[in-house]
């Protein structure tokens, strides 16, 4: 099953903020703000290497944990994070914020939905049958408008 875009970053967000202080200094350094391994191994006294191999296992365990809590998916951790979509300030998602979003984001979809449904084109039956790429909207109200029609 596939998880989309939001819940993914919703993920990683909630466990970017479970992670110890340190560990995320360094994803930041090295994903968000762009220094090399030479540099934050600078900056905390230790060598390039052992800063690759803290990435490397850091990013391993979030990809495990991201797994465990989803259940559903592998999560690929690192192309989440450097899309830089997880929040900058490392504040960590309350349960409450995640479902507000999570809500906004559906009834945002419902809407386009609905609009995809009372204006739908037959073109876009043509495009959808064909394996084109399609508004997810668009292709949710054609599967209500063929269910309609059974």
């Amino acid at each position: 099953m596939i998880v989309d875009e939001l819940e993914k970053r919703d993920l990683v967000s909630v466990i970017f903020g479970m992670m110890p202080e340190g560990e995320r200094k360094i994803l930041s350094m090295y994903y968000f703000e762009g220094y090399k391994c030479r540099e934050i191994g600078e900056r905390f006294g230790v060598s390039p290497s052992r800063i690759n191999a803290l990435v490397r296992d850091i990013v391993h365990e979030c990809r495990y944990l991201a797994t465990r809590l989803d259940k559903r998916t592998v999560v690929f951790f690192k192309p989440l994070i450097s899309m830089k979509s997880v929040l900058f300030d490392h504040t960590p998602y309350t349960k409450k914020k995640l479902l507000a979003r999570r809500k906004k984001t559906k009834e945002k979809q419902r809407m386009e939905e609905e609009w995809a449904y009372a204006n739908f084109r037959e073109s876009w039956v043509d495009r959808i049958q064909r394996g084109f790429y399609v508004h997810p909207a668009i292709r949710r109200a054609y599967k209500r408008k063929v269910e309609e029609s059974k």
